[in-house]
């Protein structure tokens, strides 16, 4: 594999580190969630500035807004069959799952990643574009 081919799939994995490190350091520590004012989740209250990034990523799963993305891709890419709607939809994905949109996520990696690899796959030798 070249590294063009591997650059979607190393930055989807990086982003998944990424929510995962989120998760475990900025959402779920009690002391974190004490730290930040707690009388309202805004992004723009009292506190450090981390306060504001966990209040937006908790936004993303109490607005469902991973559950539209994952969804919205997933129609993407299904609909237009393209590499880099594979590569998002797959890192959607990720993000979801690992925030808590479990089924939405888990649909969305699915079709990432085969959208993705039927993309990179191209057509075989001899294939005929019927087929």
């Amino acid at each position: 594999m070249t590294i063009r081919r591997l650059l979607p799939w190393c930055v989807a994995a990086l982003l998944c580190a990424g929510a995962v490190l989120a998760r475990q350091f900025l959402i779920q520590p009690p002391e974190i969630a004490h730290a930040c004012p707690s009388e309202t989740l805004t992004l723009f209250g009292d506190g450090p500035w981390w306060c504001a990034v966990r209040a937006a990523i908790i936004m993303t799963y109490a607005w469902a807004g991973l559950l539209y993305a994952s969804i919205a891709s997933s129609l993407a890419a299904l609909v237009w069959r393209r590499a880099w709607l594979g590569a998002l939809t797959l890192a959607i994905g990720l993000v979801a799952i690992v925030l808590y949109t479990y089924e939405a996520g888990a649909l969305a990696i699915t079709i990432g990643a085969l959208v993705l690899a039927r993309a990179q796959a191209g057509r075989a030798p001899g294939e005929s574009a019927t087929a």
